[in-house]
């Protein structure tokens, strides 16, 4: 995991143990430094800070600088030469904290700089909210140049903003990570007043594109952030929202969002504090705007020339909703974009069990079966090109499962010597599902072969045993 994911993983749903003694050890050597600057003390802090971790020591590192009471102007040089010279992560980050401390807009152009590296935003969003006059602002400019993590970590830091233009934003692409929209849909709707907004005598396409975007995030409870139980606007604004929908043009944003509330308001979470009567007349707004003819020839015709990346998947993630059968169209497609997990995904999970013999040719036919088969490997699947394959074949050996036994067997070899261990745990639960008993002769061999190169212990002994049957 990488140091930008590790961070963004610790401070929303764990909480990296501080740690005082290496502050009071920084600060004592910054405090050295102060008294008898030289090159050599500050080479040795900055392999001392590079030792540490940034996240855990950062807040014990600031409370530590302030209760020490140092010349501001003598620690702030300091953070600059870390910051500016330091080639060492942790060093850097340590660096930018300080000058979080000890810093002011000199320092502006130079953090912004430093906080397009993934890797330091979070650092760098903190030390402009410190240090700089106007932070919204700072902040704000910093996260316009930024995604994934970075943009959530600097969004986050926008929350209650009253500056019209930052709200702004919120509401139409500022809530947009790349990791999930989830962890800044609520607080856009919050912050940019979203109800207000919607209110308007005119709402623009990119504000309802927006909102799309923040009340489907909403509308996915149970994530990793506030949901829609904690929107205090979200009934009014739902209505309004599907009152804006039936005079505007569909778009797959707007469908995609219609079908996402309408999940929730079928099945809504029992904490949900509105009445059976409110999710009743507001399911039925949004069935009526899914059955509209067309919302249907606008998936229709997205399917037929997709727009835009990802264009066919989301096409196909609305079909169902507006009651479209597009299993033809996405079979078609799989022969024009084989290496597209969401399709394969999309077709298993509505392949009868009698049809899976021609979805196993078909993925025989497509998958590069030789570049799949390069040995077995530790870890967890990999995603991204050159991986997608594994994914895939995941997939389809899990739907074999369900078929005759001996159905897609070449597949359910290869995937007993593929990389990441979930594939060839899926091989073996694949075998199991066919064979209670005895295993034939020719699938014997091959697991007991798989089980003597198997890398993981568990799986392993799993092989082991199915061989031994």
């Amino acid at each position: 995991m990488s140091s930008t994911v590790l961070d963004g993983v610790q401070t929303h749903h764990s909480k990296a143990p501080a740690d005082p003694d290496a502050a009071t050890a920084a600060v004592a050597a910054i405090t050295d430094i102060v008294a008898a600057p030289s090159n050599s003390a500050l080479a040795a802090l900055h392999d001392q800070l590079a030792e540490c971790s940034a996240l855990a020591l950062a807040d014990s590192l600031v409370r530590a600088l302030r209760a020490a009471d140092l010349p501001r102007d003598e620690v702030r040089s300091i953070a600059r030469r870390l910051t500016e010279y330091g080639t060492r992560r942790n060093a850097v980050a340590l660096g930018i904290v300080m000058l979080g401390v000890t810093g002011d807009e000199r320092d502006r152009e130079l953090l912004l700089t430093l906080g397009t590296l993934g890797d330091l935003t979070l650092y760098v969003a903190v030390a402009l909210g410190n240090s700089q006059p106007g932070r919204h602002r700072a902040v704000y400019e910093l996260a316009r140049r930024v995604d994934g993590w970075g943009r959530i970590h600097a969004v986050e830091r926008l929350a209650r903003t009253s500056d019209p233009e930052i709200k702004a934003w919120l509401l139409r692409t500022g809530f947009r990570n790349g990791v999930m929209n989830e962890y800044l849909a609520h607080l856009a709707a919050t912050t940019g007043d979203l109800r207000d907004a919607l209110l308007a005598s005119a709402v623009d396409d990119e504000l309802l594109d927006g909102a799309a975007g923040i009340l489907a995030a909403l509308a996915a409870y149970g994530g990793p952030a506030a949901d829609i139980r904690h929107y205090p606007d979200a009934l009014p604004v739902l209505i309004r929202f599907a009152e804006l929908l039936a005079t505007s043009a569909p778009t797959l944003t707007r469908i995609r969002s219609a079908r996402t509330i309408t999940r929730l308001l079928n099945n809504p979470p029992p904490d949900l504090d509105w009445s059976s009567d409110e999710i009743t007349s507001l399911a039925t707004q949004y069935a009526a705007l899914l059955a509209r003819t067309d919302w249907a020839e606008e998936v229709r015709a997205r399917l037929a020339q997709p727009e835009g990346d990802f264009g066919f998947n989301n096409a196909l993630a609305c079909a169902d909703a507006v009651g479209i059968q597009a299993y033809p169209q996405a079979l078609a497609h799989l022969r024009l974009e084989p290496k597209n997990v969401y399709a394969w995904q999309w077709v298993s999970r509505r392949t009868p069990s009698h049809d899976v013999a021609a979805l196993a040719e078909l993925a025989q036919e497509l998958l590069p079966l030789d570049e799949i088969v390069c040995g077995p490997e530790l870890g967890r699947r990999r995603r991204g090109p050159g991986f997608n394959e594994d994914h895939i074949m995941e997939i389809v050996v899990s739907a074999v499962g369900r078929a005759a036994p001996g159905t897609g067997l070449p597949l359910v070899r290869c995937a007993l010597s593929g990389r990441p261990t979930r594939l060839r745990r899926t091989a073996l639960r694949t075998l199991a599902e066919w064979y209670d008993r005895d295993l034939p002769g020719q699938l014997r061999e091959w697991v007991i072969a798989a089980a003597a190169i198997e890398p993981d212990d568990e799986l392993r002994s799993e092989l082991a045993a199915l061989g031994d049957r």
